[in-house]
């Protein structure tokens, strides 16, 4: 067993949303650090906005709260592109000689980082292969669900471009670590 296992338990869109109006995938995501559960599955997390927060994390270091992201895995609350909800996990991610060392893991289940649950004994300090080897294959299948399917942006909700953006960094750190190549998304 890995001390770091994240895996996608189901994915969809909002309940009511088209999935071309709908720009990030929803579901549950079952999270063990170190055997232990933080996530179950059940609860409802944004699951390809998650992905990138853990892509970004095997380019660099993130101390649990830093601006890389609000939090590692985003509530499924409908907040777009990374902003806006503070519900979710977050965790302490550190590189030392090709290692990944992960503490400080907490999970939000209240609004403005209330009910807060510690898991104090969740602590990973693993090899960057294993690591990447977990987080690759999540992304992979966070992104597959956008295959085909093309999206109708309102800029006017975004930052011009956000949306463009948010795939471009996506894309290519999963090329840059997952070592493949990949067909682009419709945007």
């Amino acid at each position: 067993m890995s001390q770091f296992e994240i895996t996608i338990a189901h994915q969809g869109w909002l309940a009511g949303v088209t999935p071309e109006e709908d720009l990030c995938s929803h579901g549950g995501i079952r999270l063990r650090i170190s055997g232990i559960a933080i996530t179950t599955g059940a609860e409802d997390y944004g699951i390809s906005e998650s992905a990138l927060a853990l892509l970004r994390t095997l380019a660099s270091d993130r101390v649990r709260g830093d601006a890389l992201a609000e939090v590692m895995i985003f509530h499924g609350c409908g907040a777009m592109l990374m902003g806006g909800c503070s519900l979710g996990v977050d965790w302490t991610t550190r590189h030392v000689a090709e290692r990944v060392l992960i503490s400080d893991v907490v999970r939000y289940d209240g609004a403005g980082g209330t009910d807060a649950h510690f898991f104090p004994d969740a602590i990973a300090d693993l090899p960057f292969g294993e690591y990447a080897s977990a987080v690759i294959p999540f992304a992979r299948a966070a992104r597959a669900l956008f295959e085909g399917v093309s999206k109708t942006v309102k800029e006017s909700e975004f930052a011009p471009g956000a949306y463009s953006a948010f795939w471009r960094e996506y894309d290519d750190l999963l090329v840059r670590y997952g070592h493949g190549t990949l067909i682009p998304l419709a945007v």
